[in-house]
């Protein structure tokens, strides 16, 4: 294999050695004229496929790339990033339900664009085979996907497993959840600037053998988006929680032991603080963490009280000078203290010294 390689495709597989030889046979004929190579990257599987691929590779450009066990299909696309020599990066399953013949689709459409995506929501490109369960699913991941992940808003079909990508993107990319389903996403959240286009395909049904997806699966892909979310958006769930645990509270010591307003209002409020303090560290401002926890512990209620006159603040005024209605001089006030209280949490309680960042 030599520089001139110009496309390498990268094909994730597990127990898919009758598909192979289809595969690649296909891939051949889609590719004629173009310097291309296949990278097979196998997760040890027991039905033979890493052995099959080096019969075949005196045959076809392909080699392989043989992992030690079942490690996530975003980390193996990557492991195959890592020894490709191709310029551009094509990614697509074994199993056929993404069809070769679209790769030629996908490169006239590389002068133009960073990433290619082969789409199925676009004009022209749809799902075949599927039973209605199915379909469902997907439109509700992408659905998902949208909603949490802004990046993703500009595109139709967010979660394909089928795209191109230029080499040099996809090498910047840095995996939040190696074991992820879907390594698209993680591509478009983590490149703000991509130029993107869209080619129609249709998603057939497999043919043969087994469907990789499970609970398991769409289990770690909503994984993947929590993690993978901006981080306004996970500090807005935090703060919604912590609403609900200071009024919890609240009423449990108001109404059940019949403790007085002013005292159950300081612990709803402090059990509140904690909730928030905890997930926040542990979620939304994660990678930003530095120091000793008690620390980060004692200047969140340093930035919180800011927050607090933030929100009384705008409350008051708006109540005073704008509206005379309390309600949404309250809400503006909330507003304004969420906004006090994110800015200065990121800033402040989970920033990193310069000295940090560099290392």
């Amino acid at each position: 294999m030599t520089s001139r390689v110009r496309v390498s495709v990268i094909v994730p597989t597990y127990n898919e050695r009758e598909n192979i030889d289809e595969l690649l046979s296909r891939i051949d004929a889609s590719l004629k004229g173009v310097d291309y190579e296949v990278i097979v990257v196998d997760d040890s599987s027991p039905d033979g496929t890493a052995e099959h691929v080096i019969e075949l590779s005196s045959k076809y450009p392909v080699r392989l790339v043989k992992r030690a066990g079942k490690l996530g299909l975003s980390s193996a696309i990557l492991d195959g990033v890592k020894v490709c020599e191709g310029e551009y990066v094509v990614v697509m399953d074994a199993d056929l339900q993404h069809p070769p013949e679209v790769i030629r689709d996908l490169l006239q459409r590389v002068r133009e664009c960073d990433v290619v995506i082969a789409s199925r929501y676009v004009r022209g490109g749809g799902t075949a085979g599927f039973p209605l369960v199915r379909r469902i699913i997907s439109l509700g991941a992408t659905f998902m996907a949208r909603i949490l992940i802004p990046q993703a808003r500009r595109v139709k079909d967010p979660l394909s497993g089928f795209f191109l990508v230029k080499k040099a993107v996809i090498e910047k990319t840095k995996l939040a959840v190696p074991s992820g389903y879907k390594v698209l996403i993680e591509v478009l959240s983590q490149h703000d600037n991509l130029k993107i286009c869209e080619v129609p395909y249709i998603f057939r049904a497999r043919v043969r053998g087994k469907s990789k997806l499970s609970e398991k699966e769409i289990l770690n892909f909503v994984k993947q988006l929590l993690i993978i979310m901006p981080d306004y958006y996970k500090f807005a769930v935090v703060g919604a929680s912590g609403v609900l645990v200071n009024l919890g509270v609240v009423y449990l010591l108001s109404y059940a032991f019949l403790i007085p307003h002013y005292i159950a209002s300081v612990i709803g409020i402090e059990t509140s603080l904690i909730n928030n303090f905890i997930w926040n560290d542990l979620w939304t401002f994660e990678k930003r963490r530095f120091g000793k926890c008690w620390w980060r512990f004692l200047k969140y209620h340093v930035s919180t009280a800011v927050g607090i006159l933030a929100q009384y603040a705008a409350s008051q005024i708006t109540y005073y000078t704008l509206l005379r209605e309390s309600l949404t001089s309250q809400t503006l006030g909330v507003l304004a203290g969420f906004i006090a209280n994110y800015l200065i949490s990121k800033k402040y309680v989970w920033s990193r010294s310069k000295e940090k960042v560099a290392t």
